[in-house]
């Protein structure tokens, strides 16, 4: 499927943002950028190449900051809890 809601996982697919960036951000003192940079270039490709709809990759960058901010704010934190908020009934497909 192109853009949309990953087959309706749409909710835990901004999880999985949150997380990666979450846990770049938590790596070193250049992980928030360089996880920043690589969202970016995400999106882009998502909107550009796969037709993702602008209000979508605009809540995937809102999960992508949510995990950089709190990656540096607690770089020892759980960034699973951290970025709990987009993991509604914890299962995931197979």
């Amino acid at each position: 499927m192109v853009g949309g809601s990953h087959n309706g996982w749409s909710v835990q697919d901004k999880y999985f943002h949150c997380m990666a960036n979450c846990q770049a951000a938590q790596k070193c003192m250049g992980g928030s950028a360089a996880a920043q940079c690589i969202s970016d270039g995400h999106e882009w490709f998502d909107q550009s190449i796969k037709g993702d709809s602008a209000a979508d990759s605009a809540a995937d960058q809102l999960a992508n900051r949510l995990g950089r901010s709190s990656g540096r704010i607690s770089p020892a934190g759980s960034c699973s809890q951290m970025c709990g908020s987009y993991r509604p009934g914890g299962n995931f497909p197979c």
